[in-house]
């Protein structure tokens, strides 16, 4: 009785992650500072929710997608080739006049992929070792590709963090998919069994609280509203959009089963924005990181709405019931 509960919160979650995300990035931008003390957090929620997130993930599972590097290849070319191009090229059309937003889009889509894509991998039921396999490569590729197309495109050097880029990647998402992976594989699925039903909704909750904590963070970086704002704005969405697009044609094309397509789309639209936006306001001037903070303000949003549109159809819940 319990578990049919949760199963059915999780479910109600699901349907609600539309107005949730929204949500959670306005109640975030009206706290501001006052969650300044338990930011900290982050790392912590995104680790319990990548472990919920492969406590159901074989090793063999890794296996197959090593068996299909032609996904893992095209996934790069349109990430980091195709994406960053479009991105140049309508940009540099829409404000003509102004590099520093020019410089900003180029930034916001040339990090590596966000972890959060995990997330709704698993809540449309993707291939969730798809996802964490693209997220490992990406980044640690990131502090060669992101400076190479923020030079090819602008000719400005950008100094990354890698090593701190990689120490959190190691505590948001290698070591808790080891534990998680590991567990499964030496329990024989017993404990997944258990506790899944609980993680699911807890990871969506989570999911909630780092919106909220995350866009929290770009309060101060927002002080005055100016009418080009909505412009950029509405750039950023398009381009983001496009990002998800792109991802969903590459994917077809590749004939992905609905999982594979499920986690390649969500992967290839989504960036790690923190790491964009720390980057923004390091290395260059402040108006670059306006298309940046914008864009932490779209993204779990329009991955909701994305979702919807691209996968929805094809998406069943914990019963086995479309929805």
């Amino acid at each position: 009785m319990f578990q049919k509960k949760l199963i059915n919160i999780n479910t109600s979650l699901d349907k609600l992650m539309p107005i949730l995300t929204p949500t959670g990035v306005v109640l975030g931008l009206l706290l501001g500072n006052s969650l300044s003390s338990i930011t900290w957090t982050v790392t912590w929620i995104f680790a319990f929710i990548t472990f919920s997130n492969t406590i159901t993930i074989k090793l063999s599972d890794f296996k197959e997608v090593a068996k299909k590097p032609l996904t893992i290849v095209v996934f790069l070319l349109i990430f980091h080739g195709i994406i960053p191009f479009v991105v140049w090229g309508v940009s540099s059309l829409c404000f003509p006049n102004d590099s520093s937003f020019v410089t900003g889009f180029i930034l916001l889509f040339s990090i590596p992929v966000a972890v959060s894509s995990t997330v709704w991998t698993v809540i449309y039921n993707g291939k969730v070792p798809l996802t964490i396999s693209l997220i490992l490569l990406d980044t640690i590729l990131a502090p060669v590709i992101t400076p190479g197309i923020v030079k090819l495109y602008m000719g400005k050097t950008v100094a990354i963090d890698g090593r701190g880029m990689l120490l959190s990647l190691l505590w948001m998402v290698v070591i808790p998919s080891i534990i998680g992976v590991l567990t499964n594989h030496f329990t024989h699925g017993k404990v997944q069994k258990k506790i899944t039903p609980v993680c699911k909704p807890l990871g969506k909750i989570g999911l909630f609280i780092v919106i909220v904590l995350n866009s929290s963070k770009i309060r101060d970086s927002i002080h005055s509203f100016e009418l080009e704002f909505l412009y950029v704005g509405l750039v950023c969405l398009v381009l983001s959009f496009l990002g998800f697009f792109f991802s969903h044609l590459g994917s077809k094309l590749l004939k992905h089963t609905r999982e594979e397509h499920t986690a390649f789309m969500f992967s290839g639209g989504m960036r790690n924005i923190s790491a964009a936006f720390v980057l923004a306001i390091t290395c260059f001037e402040p108006r670059v990181s306006i298309p940046v903070v914008i864009g932490i303000v779209f993204q779990q949003t329009l991955a909701a709405l994305c979702g919807v549109v691209f996968i929805q159809k094809d998406t069943v819940n914990d019963n086995g019931i479309q929805i």
